[in-house]
C-alpha cells in the first residue's frame, strides 16, 4: 500500500513539473514518427515493385531516396509539433533539397536524358551509332547509360546525359551506308584498267552490298606522279566497314601490282 502511494506521489510530482501540453506534444511526435515509419515502408515496397521491373539498381536508389525524403518530412513535422518555427523548418527543407539535388545531379541528369531518348527515339536498340569516338551497336538503354557493343566485341557504357548533349550519328538507315575506300595509284598506269579492276573487286563483294547497288569509282585528286581514287560501296552492316575496307585494299594491291607488271613489260 505504501509502495502504491509512493508511485502516485512520484507521478504527481512529474505531472506538476512537466506541463501536460508538452506531454501531448511528445505523444504527437511519437505518433508522427510511427506514421512516418509505416509510410516509408509502404512507399519503399511500392517503388520496388513499380521500378524493379525496369532496373533493380534504379529501384534501390529511388526507394532509398524516397525513404530519406519521407523521414525528413516526418522529422520536420514532428519538430513542428514541439513548437519549432515553421519558417525554420522550410529553410531546413529547402537547404536539404538543394544538398540532395547537388549530390544527385548526375543521376537526375541521366534519368532525365533517358526520358528524352525514349520520347524522341533518335536511336533504338539494335541501331549502329557513333558518339564522339565511340562506335557500336546499341544493346540496351538503362536509366543511367546507353550500352554499346563495338565491332571488336567490347562493351561501352555511355552516360545518357552525354548521348543527349553530343552529336549522335545513327548509321543504321534503310538504305545502308556508303563507304569510301581510298587508293593512290601511279599516274603512269592505265586509269581505265585500274577502274575496271576496282569495279571487279566491288562486284566480288556483292554479298556485303545492298541489293541493287553497284560499286562506283571516283577520282578525288591528281598529282604530278599519282592519282587518288576512291572505291564507293553501299554496305548493309556498318560493323563490317573496316573488314570490307581491308579486303578491298588487299585485293587492290594484288590487282594493281599485276597491272604494274604488265605495264613494265
Amino acid at each position: 500500500m505504501r509502495q502504491t502511494v509512493s508511485w502516485i506521489s512520484i507521478i504527481s510530482q512529474i505531472s506538476v513539473q512537466v506541463p501536460i501540453e508538452f506531454l501531448w506534444k511528445l505523444a504527437t511526435l511519437g505518433l508522427v514518427l510511427i506514421a512516418t515509419w509505416i509510410i516509408s515502408i509502404a512507399l519503399r515496397r511500392f517503388i520496388s515493385k513499380a521500378i524493379g521491373k525496369i532496373s533493380k539498381n534504379v529501384a534501390s536508389q529511388a526507394s532509398r531516396f524516397a525513404t530519406w525524403l519521407i523521414w525528413l518530412i516526418g522529422i520536420l513535422v514532428g519538430l513542428h509539433q514541439l513548437g519549432l518555427e515553421l519558417t525554420i523548418l522550410l529553410v531546413i527543407l529547402v537547404l536539404g533539397g538543394i544538398i540532395v539535388a547537388i549530390a544527385l545531379r548526375d543521376v537526375m541528369s541521366n534519368m532525365a536524358s533517358h526520358e528524352a531518348i525514349t520520347a524522341y527515339t533518335p536511336f533504338k536498340i539494335g541501331d549502329w551509332v557513333q558518339v564522339g569516338k565511340c562506335f557500336g551497336r546499341v544493346v540496351d538503354i538503362t536509366w543511367m547509360d546507353t550500352i554499346l557493343i563495338t565491332p571488336d566485341n567490347e562493351m561501352i557504357y555511355v552516360p545518357n546525359s552525354k548521348m543527349t548533349k553530343s552529336i549522335v550519328i545513327n548509321r543504321t538507315v534503310p538504305g545502308g551506308i556508303r563507304i569510301s575506300v581510298p587508293l593512290t595509284v601511279d599516274k603512269a598506269l592505265d586509269i581505265s584498267l585500274v577502274e575496271k579492276s576496282l569495279l571487279e573487286i566491288g562486284t566480288e563483294l556483292s554479298e556485303e552490298l545492298i541489293p541493287g547497288s553497284k560499286p562506283e569509282v571516283s577520282i578525288t585528286n591528281i598529282n604530278n606522279s599519282s592519282i587518288e581514287l576512291a572505291l564507293l560501296l553501299k554496305i548493309n552492316n556498318p560493323a563490317k566497314e573496316r573488314l570490307i575496307t581491308s579486303e578491298v585494299l588487299k585485293k587492290a594491291k594484288r590487282r594493281l601490282d599485276e597491272i604494274q607488271r604488265k605495264t613494265s613489260l
